[in-house]
């Protein structure tokens, strides 16, 4: 197979941020909280509060992986969940004090992944393979 290694590198790109998170989570002791948790907290992070699908729509997850990864958020502290006020059936998620205080660490983490990308990337580079990832993951 000619292209099989273009999934090859992706799966080691994706393994190689995940790697430098969790450094960095454990840097500021921050034990538990997951890599799979990023796209949650930091949506959290920048809006009040969201329900389930609004979530899992961001994150690019089921509602059930969602729900799980809420659940144990939930449990660490770092979010509730609250009556949606808009329906009466609804749940929605926002963040505690406890996770409100997670913003500096995410945004060193965000800072140092742009730093690992741009060491091995030109400013040109990287935005020729976000634009060829984005074409490949969204058609």
């Amino acid at each position: 197979m000619k292209h099989q290694p273009i999934l090859n590198y992706a799966s080691r790109l994706r393994e190689a941020g995940n790697a430098f998170i969790l450094a960095e989570l454990a840097k500021v002791g921050l034990h538990d909280i997951a890599p799979s948790h990023g796209d949650i907290l930091g949506r959290l992070l920048a809006c009040e509060a969201l329900n389930m699908s609004d979530l899992a729509q961001h994150a690019h997850r089921t509602k059930s992986t969602v729900t799980a990864l809420v659940t144990k958020l939930e449990k660490n502290g770092y979010v509730e969940r609250i009556p949606d006020p808009e329906d009466s059936r609804g749940v929605k998620v926002r963040l505690t004090d406890k996770g409100r205080q997670l913003r500096p660490a995410f945004e060193n983490i965000s800072e140092g992944l742009q730093s690992l990308i741009l060491s091995k990337l030109t400013e040109e580079e990287a935005q020729e393979l976000e634009r060829l990832l984005k074409k490949f993951v969204e058609g």
